[in-house]
């Protein structure tokens, strides 16, 4: 009897460790990924609490202000808005005139909305959405008209900051011994960020530019970041084991030349990370493209939004469906009778009518 209750008691202990051997097994596949690209805050250590903390925590609730001019509204305005606007939290535009069809908000004197004015139209048009929105959003993007923004991505590298951190986010420059963020490759504040921009610089002439006509806009919103204690985050170290830079100044097409002439000097001199060209200039993550024309913007939608690549295993499985017949081929795509090839050349010599 005892060596049965001895035997019992070793099988419960040895069923009781394998148990605990194969759920711990399968704890390790489904939260250790070689191939994940990870926050730059999720070290290997910390990998699987970082990792369910994301999946708890809501989308960020992101406030994109793009500035725009009344030229600009029914071309540049109208693409972001169709294109990657629509994946904003909210969306306003910044301007010298209303346009309600579009969400447009006046925000500087009429006439006064060209790039001279582009420092005070960042001022006043953060200055609306902090009056308008600011306990509504967590984040708050500034982009130009031009830009091309990647919301999906802009979500998962936002995803390891508390928004109520001062943080000022985007591809970091420097001139004059002054680090900033490119005001055309987009750039993002925090809740505490803008907060401090507010209650802080906008109405000091000590700590932060006043309104001037063609003042430096990015430029000038380092200075003012700086002087109260906001933290820079290069985007280009925001994931571990992803250096490139993902906010990008310049058109994506500047990019992929492998002579590297199509870089101006003064990018090269200003940025802090290394600008290269070719297929691995830029971040797999990347998140904002500037310089992008309403044609480009569309071309970057149906890339990213709409084109669809088989996979190998769906390839496989088209090669083992049966093929066509001849009959079903004739009747799918029958042959066209262009027999009398006399006519057919006259008709091709005669202008064409269209």
């Amino acid at each position: 009897m005892t060596a049965k209750i001895k035997l019992r008691s070793q099988l419960h202990l040895l069923t009781g460790f394998m148990a605990g051997f194969v759920l711990a097994f399968v704890l390790l596949l489904f939260v250790y990924d070689v191939n994940r690209v990870t926050p730059c805050w999720s070290s290997a250590s910390t990998m699987s609490t970082a990792t369910a903390r994301i999946q708890d925590i809501p989308p960020a609730r992101i406030l994109c202000m793009v500035l725009t001019c009344p030229e600009n509204v029914e071309n540049l305005a109208r693409a972001v808005h169709n294109t990657w606007g629509q994946r904003c939290s909210h969306l306003i535009f910044a301007s010298s005139e209303d346009y309600e069809p579009l969400g447009v908000v006046q925000v500087v004197e009429p006439g006064g909305g060209g790039y001279e004015d582009l420092w005070n139209k960042t001022r006043e048009g953060f200055r609306h959405v902090w009056e308008h929105f600011g306990r509504d959003y967590d984040w708050f993007l500034k982009a130009d008209d031009d830009t091309y923004v990647v919301m999906e991505n802009l979500q998962h590298l936002l995803s390891g900051f508390d928004t109520d951190t001062p943080v000022y986010f985007g591809y970091k420059m420097s001139r004059y011994n002054v680090s900033y963020m490119s005001g055309g490759a987009s750039y993002v504040l925090s809740r505490e960020a803008l907060n401090r921009f507010m209650t802080q610089v906008y109405e000091s002439e000590v700590i932060c530019p006043q309104p001037k006509k063609m003042g430096i806009e990015d430029f000038y919103m380092g200075i003012c970041m700086q002087n109260v204690g906001v933290h820079f985050v290069d985007s280009s170290q925001s994931l571990d084991g992803d250096t490139k830079p993902k906010f990008m100044p310049l058109d994506l097409e500047n990019y992929m030349s492998e002579a590297n002439t199509t870089i101006p000097q003064w990018l090269r001199q200003m940025s802090s990370s290394r600008v290269e060209t070719g297929l691995t200039c830029c971040s797999n993550y990347s998140v904002a493209f500037h310089y992008a024309s309403r044609e480009r913007m569309f071309l970057y939608e149906f890339l990213i939004y709409h084109l669809k690549i088989f996979s190998p295993n769906q390839i496989l499985e088209l090669n083992e469906r049966s093929q066509l017949t001849l009959s079903e081929l004739i009747r799918r795509y029958p042959l066209e009778d262009n027999s009398n090839i006399k006519d057919l050349l006259q008709m091709s010599e005669k202008p064409d009518n269209f």
